[in-house]
């Protein structure tokens, strides 16, 4: 019998963005994002992340993607 898992995104269980990620991508936006409309839409989408999602972002910003 195979034994099928599930991502917690089907359990209903999607871990949202911590308050130290959300941090840290804070501080990195005002660092890296001049433009002010860009800056504010980033900001504006941060408590939508998921914590994987958060992990990419911080991923790209140490990459310096971040435009």
């Amino acid at each position: 019998m195979n034994t099928i898992y599930y991502p917690s995104s089907y359990a209903g269980e999607i871990p949202m963005i911590d308050s130290k990620r959300k941090e840290k991508l804070t501080a990195l936006i005002y660092q890296n994002i001049s433009d002010m409309n860009e800056r504010e839409l980033r900001l504006s989408e941060l408590d939508d992340l998921t914590q994987s999602d958060a992990d990419l972002a911080l991923w790209q910003f140490s990459l310096g993607i971040w435009g």
